[in-house]
């Protein structure tokens, strides 16, 4: 038998097993930096598979296992599969439904878990056959966009040493049982600002006697929604208001207003010119009117960039396990997958779970999927690592 024969074989004899280790995931979520039973429940996994060194407690509740092959001084390639669940009250009335009142995994993080307790599994099966070593990284906190850099910091990619990462996301928008992977940005980068404008109270019937922090912010929202209007280029952003409060009564002009939302980009000068003309905007109209006005940008996680020579190892992980294969679905939303690409190449996949076009998407009380899906997508990390490696890593 092949060994891509070997791997499906192995896989679809593990399929009742991922879909019960998901339902469990499922049935107990747990929020970012609180994933103390997921924590406990993949060391035990992993403990049990028999992987050569498991550390939980890894940046409060991450954890690590390392499957070492059949060359100790050999490259190493990682796998990284996020924890965490949502603030999302859950609505599918299932037999797994989440026992936590609030709390949902609503992004699919249960089955990427999963997936990466699988491709230790199987792995491990044919550990003799790895030319290196397999880094498993069970991450928390993904969807408070800080979890990664914690897991950065406290060495994962270290120790051995890190030469390349994997990650899968499991995908609403992809046809089912199609893996999507494409060279380049695939994710934007999302950042956050908020602006306060300080205004001049006062009566509402008396507007002439006030600075209408309202009327301003106003004028601001219209200033810098029209930046990407008057961009040039083909790279995409997005610029989004998504909040704005102020006063407390039908007859009071307030002495504040304040706006909060969002900018996403995929290119760095494009996110540092649409930075420079929002601080332009908001002096320019705060000037005008003779008020103070405080622009607070933060950069959140970077532009997710998969590169092009792990994408080839993606695509031929396919095509040997005889997975249909498709490109990634370009997306405004952000990852903090980002993060481990800055220090190492990384290729991010999408594994299609779409069955019919209303099926419910990310965060949304209903997400759920067919966990059939979860023993092919544990193959594909698992060929992906042992093809990295089996190429002599990224200097073959």
């Amino acid at each position: 038998m092949s060994l891509d024969a070997e791997i499906n074989r192995l896989a679809r004899g593990l399929s009742k097993t991922l879909i019960a280790i998901r339902r469990d995931l499922h049935r107990y979520p747990e929020l970012g930096f609180q994933e103390q039973r997921t924590s406990r429940k993949i060391v035990e996994i992993l403990k049990a598979v028999g992987l050569d060194r498991v550390q939980g407690g890894v940046a409060k509740t991450g954890v690590v296992g390392v499957l070492q092959g059949s060359k100790r001084a050999a490259h190493t390639v990682a796998l990284r599969a996020d924890m965490d669940a949502l603030p999302i009250m859950e609505a599918n009335q299932v037999p797994y439904k989440s026992q936590t009142p609030g709390v949902m995994h609503a992004c699919g993080h249960d089955g990427h878990v999963t997936l990466c307790l699988g491709a230790a599994m199987i792995l491990k099966q044919i550990q003799a056959r790895i030319p290196g070593a397999v880094k498993f990284i069970f991450q928390p906190a993904e969807e408070l966009l800080d979890g990664a850099r914690a897991m950065i910091r406290a060495g994962v990619l270290n120790n051995p040493d890190v030469e390349a990462i994997f990650g899968m996301h499991i995908s609403p928008r992809v046809p089912y049982g199609v893996v999507g992977a494409s060279a380049g940005p695939i994710m934007a980068a999302a950042d956050m600002f908020t602006i306060t404008v300080h205004g001049s109270g006062g009566h509402g019937a008396q507007p002439e006697k006030c600075a209408d922090p309202i009327m301003i912010a106003h004028q601001i929202y219209s200033g810098i929604q029209g930046i990407e209007r008057n961009l040039a280029g083909p790279d995409v952003r997005v610029i989004s208001v998504c909040s704005l409060h102020a006063g407390t009564a039908f007859n009071i002009i307030p002495g504040t207003a304040e706006m909060m939302g969002t900018v996403r980009t995929y290119n760095v000068r494009v996110q540092d010119e649409i930075i420079r003309r929002m601080r332009a905007a908001v002096k320019g109209i705060s000037g005008a009117h003779g008020v103070r006005c405080k622009l607070v940008y933060r950069k959140g996680v970077p532009a997710t960039c998969n590169d092009a020579r792990l994408v080839e190892i993606v695509h031929a992980a396919g095509h040997a396990l005889k997975t249909p294969m498709g490109g990634n679905v370009l997306t405004m939303g952000g990852e903090d997958f980002s993060f481990y690409t800055q220090k190492v190449p990384g290729a991010f996949m999408e594994l299609g779970v779409q069955k019919n076009l209303v099926q419910p998407a990310y965060h949304h009380c209903r997400f759920d999927f067919d966990e059939r899906i979860l023993a092919a997508g544990a193959a594909m990390m698992a060929r992906c690592a042992l093809l990295f490696l089996e190429q002599g890593g990224l200097g073959r």
